[in-house]
């Protein structure tokens, strides 16, 4: 049985988002019940289908996004009685389009009161955009994302596909189970609101404390790392070499290596190593003449055999081809009754106790009549011993829960920072070098503070805040133990160290278990914990590189790109605390803990199954679009008056053309042969460009978004960091939290992509200051005595200064 057995979800809402929540929810066991328009779901026409025919059963991204549901086509009545049933209802649509519906989220929950209501749309169900019309191009340009991908000297792109949607659906599912968990406690459902442009906001990867403190905008840079100071480690960028493009990465710890690797003098220069990213220009052309007469898989041999993060650029094709997805089943074939065999992504988490399945998606109706035995309970708890959310009686989900964060980077700590969100007590674990004492992008020092700058880091803080901080040396002995007895008295245990390091410190699963038979430990390896590429180090670019996502992003004349900044990261720590979520219901029902895998580049792959499906049924690797999408014209960033200043529009269908041409002034295109249909008008977007220009150019983004969602027509100002901050749907809808940070003041922090009605989880607390805890965990939950814990400190076992050099 799957860990989340027992739980009814039916879904109403149609769309990436909506749908990609109610299949994470399938995947791990919940019965979900997809209710459909008798023409079907929206995505049975989305494509790509085999041999380019239109059916609506053979739809890649509908057999991917439905995989494990049940489908029936109902009328009202027949909704109504399932929804007194269900434990969840997923929604999409704008609030009016709810209320047409008789699907008002407060109404649903009034009469069906331990109802969990989870909405997923573009803009949320409040705010001055709540009734704007959306989709994944808007939310990616409101969002704050457009502005940070492309080439800087062309017009913003998004990246391919849906990452937006995907990320809010990814949310959707952890938002729905904290709303569950909360029940136990309340006994009460409760709405979830989720936001596509929350999600985008939820990945902008700290570039808006820049903003905030210093009125710093981050620009698209190309293939950069962006927003970084010129001291950070460099390089962090995708460059040619002879068969292909290589992504290619410093080890932020060791920043010689570089020039270890080329056998180039000038990369080992001090006053190069000091400020690389301030060097990136010299850095590239060393690079590109040292990758010129090579070959991919040579140069991340000899890099990953000198920890040096390098990976391949690759094609869907050589994705599917990867020995290494093969080796550990990435993919998986389920038969479908119409469309045959179909390749998908397997569920990106590995549970040892509950593993995930995939199932084939439904056909069309085939379950029509079907509902929930009246005698077959709910996803419920009452019936089990109480849980530790019970007993504590804690205001937010996960009030009683003590997780420990054993991570560095970016993915790891963000799953946990979720779980502190969510109500945990996070306690995070750093090693003596895990912060540099003259560390770059440091909040400023408040006048009167105090100045220690390795706990003014900006992003650090960002990604641990509400968490406590404690050092232990773990590769020394009564490290070591004190580690496991921390352990010991925990309920999860986060960890994101490749496996030789685990390998090294002796702290796999098995040792964390025989500490606590009954913890919960999710692992978030770049690769995973087998195969052959078990031991290769990535950072979430290099994963963006090898997933297909950077050969299909960019324009179609120029190189392969990449999400202006963090996504797989963000798109693993969502994950890894859905996952933590439904592992912690199956141990609140059986006691039985388990460990969680979930490596990042499996979780990458759910993005890119339409692409993956399309090599396989029509043999076409698709290419970089820039950001024409087939069906859809106009669907671009136009130039508008300011500065850098754009707005996306995306265009669904001839209605919303014709109101685009009334609104630009030339109502005369509509009858024009070069836009006749959107194929055509993708054919002439130069010249369609010029026109829909001569019109943006003359307003600023905000105005030009006002007049034409006005007419009917989707589109969004590109913000920058700093315009996101004072956004009035931002503003209102609290998308940035401030969270005071000791010796700097306060910080924006940007909120997971959901809201919950009736148990908000606010963001409380800056990160840990190093070792801030130290006497506090030590002696109250582990119960060393002060002299002990003085004895450790003289050992260097809990160092209360970082040992980290650069």
């Amino acid at each position: 049985m799957g860990a989340l057995a027992g739980i009814r979800v039916l879904e109403l809402g149609s769309g990436v988002g909506p749908e990609y929540c109610g299949k994470l929810l399938a995947g791990l066991g919940a019965d979900v019940i997809k209710v459909e328009p008798a023409e079907g779901d929206s995505l049975r026409y989305a494509g790509p289908f085999p041999g380019d025919e239109r059916h609506p059963e053979r739809s890649g991204l509908f057999l991917h996004l439905n995989t494990g549901k049940r489908s029936i086509v109902a009328d009202d009545a027949g909704r109504d009685g399932l929804l007194a049933q269900a434990d969840v209802v997923v929604l999409s649509g704008r609030p009016s389009a709810l209320a047409a519906a008789r699907l008002v989220p407060a109404d649903l929950r009034r009469r069906f009161p331990r109802l969990v209501v989870t909405s997923v749309t573009t803009f949320g169900l409040s705010g001055p955009y709540a009734e704007y019309l959306g989709g994944e191009l808007v939310a990616y340009a409101l969002g704050g994302y457009m502005l940070l991908t492309g080439p800087p000297d062309r017009p913003p792109i998004k990246s391919y596909g849906h990452l937006v949607e995907y990320q809010s659906g990814a949310h959707g599912a952890l938002g729905t189970l904290a709303a569950l968990r909360a029940r136990e406690v309340t006994g009460e459902g409760q709405v979830v609101d989720v936001s596509a442009m929350e999600a985008a906001t939820f990945m902008i990867g700290g570039v808006q404390q820049g903003a905030h403190f210093y009125g710093r905008i981050a620009r698209r840079a190309g293939t950069r790392l962006l927003g970084v100071p010129a001291e950070q480690p460099y390089p962090s960028t995708i460059r040619p070499c002879r068969d292909g493009h290589v992504h290619c990465h410093s080890n932020n710890r060791h920043y010689d290596l570089l020039g270890t690797l080329i056998g180039h003098p000038r990369l080992l220069a001090p006053d190069l190593l000091a400020r690389m990213t301030g060097h990136a220009d010299e850095i590239d052309a060393i690079l590109d003449e040292w990758l010129a007469d090579k070959d991919r898989e040579d140069i991340v041999r000899q890099a990953q055999e000198m920890r040096l993060p390098f990976t391949e650029v690759r094609a869907p094709s050589e994705v599917l081809a990867d020995p290494h997805l093969h080796e550990r089943e990435a993919f998986v074939t389920v038969e479908h009754p119409v469309a045959g065999a179909v390749t998908l992504p397997a569920m990106p988490m590995r549970m040892s106790t509950t593993p995930p399945k995939v199932t084939r998606a439904p056909m069309l109706g085939e379950h029509d009549g079907e509902g929930w035995l009246a005698d077959a309970g709910s996803g419920s708890l009452t019936a089990a011993v109480p849980t530790k959310a019970r007993a504590a009686g804690g205001p937010k989900p996960l009030s009683g829960i003590r997780a420990v964060d054993f991570t560095n980077a970016v993915a790891g700590p963000i799953a946990s920072f979720i779980l502190a969100d969510l109500g945990a007590d996070v306690i995070k674990v750093e090693g003596p070098t895990a912060r540099h004492r003259n560390a770059a992008g440091l909040a400023p020092l408040a006048e009167g503070g105090e100045d220690v700058p390795w706990d003014r880091v900006a992003f650090f803080n960002e990604l641990n805040h509400g968490k406590r901080g404690v050092t232990i040396d773990v590769t020394k002995p009564r490290g070591r133990e004190l580690f496991l007895n921390l352990v010991a008295n925990a309920d999860v245990v986060v960890q994101n160290f490749s496996p030789r390091a685990l390998d090294n410190m002796r702290l796999h699963y098995d040792d964390i278990r025989a500490a606590n038979p009954a913890i919960v430990m999710v692992s978030m390896p770049a690769f995973g914990l087998s195969g052959p590429y078990r031991d290769r180090a990535s950072y979430g670019p290099g994963i963006d590189a090898m997933s297909g996502l950077a050969h299909l992003t960019g324009y179609a004349d120029g190189a392969p790109m990449k999400p202006g900044n963090f996504f797989c990261d963000q798109q693993a720590g969502a994950l890894a605390a859905y996952s933590c979520l439904a592992a912690l219901r199956h141990r609140d029902l059986t006691g039985e803990g388990q460990h969680v895998e979930l490596a990042m580049i499996e979780g990458e792959l759910q993005l890119l199954a339409d692409a993956y499906l399309d090599y396989q049924w029509n043999g076409r690797d698709r290419l970089r679009a820039g950001n024409d999408l087939g069906d859809r014209a106009p669907h671009d960033a136009y130039r508008c008056a300011g500065e850098d200043e754009w707005i996306a529009i995306a265009v669904e269908d001839e209605a919303q053309w014709s109101a685009l041409c009334r609104v630009v002034g030339q109502p005369s295109l509509v009858a024009d042969p070069r836009f006749a249909g959107p194929g055509q008008r993708t054919e002439d977007r130069e010249d369609l460009r010029s026109i829909i220009e001569t019109w943006t150019s003359q307003r600023s983004h905000y105005e030009a978004q006002a007049t034409l969602q006005s007419a009917g027509v989707p589109a969004g100002a590109a913000l920058n960091c700093l315009e996101l901050l004072s956004d009035p749907h931002v503003v209102a809808r609290r998308g940035f939290e401030y969270v005071q940070l000791p010796n700097s003041g306060l910080t924006p922090y940007p909120r997971v992509a959901f809201t919950l009605s009736e148990t908000p989880i606010p963001i409380v607390g800056a990160g840990p200051a190093f070792g801030g805890a130290n006497r506090d965990v030590f002696a109250g939950l582990v119960g060393l005595t002060d002299d002990e814990i003085d004895e450790l400190v003289a050992l260097g076992v809990t160092p209360r200064e970082p040992a980290g050099g650069h």
